[in-house]
């Protein structure tokens, strides 16, 4: 991408151009991401009607697969929710049958949730349609591509990371 001496705005920005400055390729790449983000969100929503499942639901199941048996409190740091929060998303996935929560065996007081029978039908049912979504979005792109981006985005989410906590230390 040609870079050109300084900013011409906004509007410019975001603009097709594609000779842009530093400063409004950067803009451009945070529009860009939450543009995509929100899109894929809407998506995603779609494609899951049918399975009548949330994409908060279904952010939670996918946490569970690869961890079953997380306590409220593990599973809600995991996935940066309020426990309050994740209590009510957790009492939905309950009441459809999707999930069930148990006493730890240790500590009658902590609850642990595990996936059920139907809760494991459902996750496979999204994987299948997440794939297939993704094949749809990804159409000519590259694996090399899905890569570059796939490090650069971890790169971006490290540094956000860090700022945050950043923020949290000036904040006491």
């Amino acid at each position: 991408m040609a870079k050109v001496a300084s900013s011409k705005g906004y509007d410019e920005a975001l603009s097709g151009d594609l000779q842009v400055s530093d400063e409004d390729a950067k803009i451009r790449l945070g529009f860009l991401i939450h543009d995509a983000a929100r899109l894929r969100r809407i998506v995603i929503d779609e494609i899951f009607k049918p399975l009548r499942v949330t994409r908060s639901q279904a952010w939670a199941l996918a946490y569970l697969s690869r961890r079953d048996g997380l306590t409220q409190s593990d599973l809600a740091d995991d996935m940066n929710l309020g426990k309050v929060t994740l209590s009510g998303l957790i009492d939905r996935l309950e009441d459809v049958g999707m999930v069930e929560r148990r006493a730890d065996p240790g500590d009658r007081r902590i609850k642990r949730i595990f996936i059920t029978k139907e809760g494991r039908r459902v996750i496979k049912e999204m994987r299948i349609l997440t794939l297939d979504c993704n094949k749809q979005m990804l159409d000519e792109i590259s694996h090399e591509e899905v890569v570059q981006v796939v490090d650069v985005l971890r790169k971006l989410n490290r540094n956000i990371k860090t700022m945050k906590a950043n923020m949290a230390i000036k904040e006491k």
